[in-house]
Formats: structure tokens, C-alpha cells, sequence
């Protein structure tokens, strides 16, 4: 009989270690998981970050594109406008001229 106690109170204490062991496991399952959380949030926001540099960048090269086409096709204006200018200024003076004083 004593025997048996013995048994059931050695069951007893290895039940409880093993109830013990499951309530630690669930606390470092806990802070695992809360620290994997933190780690998931920090690696969104770091790849959310270089994603909007990347695409700022993206943007600013095509503003600078588009800036330097309208620069360029400012001066191809300006260029057509000179030579027709020059091409037909005299002929513009002739009618002036001519305007006033026939007039």
C-alpha cells in the first residue's frame, strides 16, 4: 500500500513539473510570438520605406525627363519662331512702312 502512495505521489510531482513546464513553454510562446510580431511590423515598415524612396526616385527621374522635353521643345519654339522672324521681317517692315505711308 505504502507502495502505492509512493507511486501516486511520484505521479503527483511529475505532473505537476510537467504542468510547470507547459505554463513556461506558454509564456516564452507568448513573448515569442509578441517578439516576432515587433520583428513582422519592423520589416513591413522597412520594406514600405525603401518602396516609396524607390518610388520617389522613380517620379523624380520622370519629372526631370518630362522638364527636359518641355525645355527642349521651348527652344525648338523659340528657334522656329527666330527664323520665321528672320525670314520675314523685312517683308513685315515693307508692309508696315508701306501702311503708314500709303496710308
Amino acid at each position: 500500500m505504502e507502495d502505492l502512495i509512493m507511486k501516486i505521489i511520484d505521479i503527483e510531482s511529475r505532473a505537476q513539473e510537467i504542468i510547470k513546464d507547459a505554463k513556461e513553454a506558454d509564456k516564452n510562446l507568448d513573448a515569442n510570438i509578441e517578439e516576432e510580431t515587433k520583428k513582422l511590423h519592423a520589416d513591413i515598415e522597412r520594406r514600405a520605406q525603401i518602396k516609396g524612396e524607390t518610388i520617389r526616385s522613380i517620379e523624380d527621374e520622370d519629372a526631370e525627363k518630362r522638364i527636359e522635353q518641355i525645355r527642349k521643345n521651348t527652344e525648338e519654339s523659340i528657334a522656329l519662331l527666330e527664323k520665321k522672324y528672320n525670314e520675314k521681317k523685312e517683308n513685315w517692315i515693307d508692309t508696315i512702312v508701306g501702311s503708314i505711308i500709303g496710308g
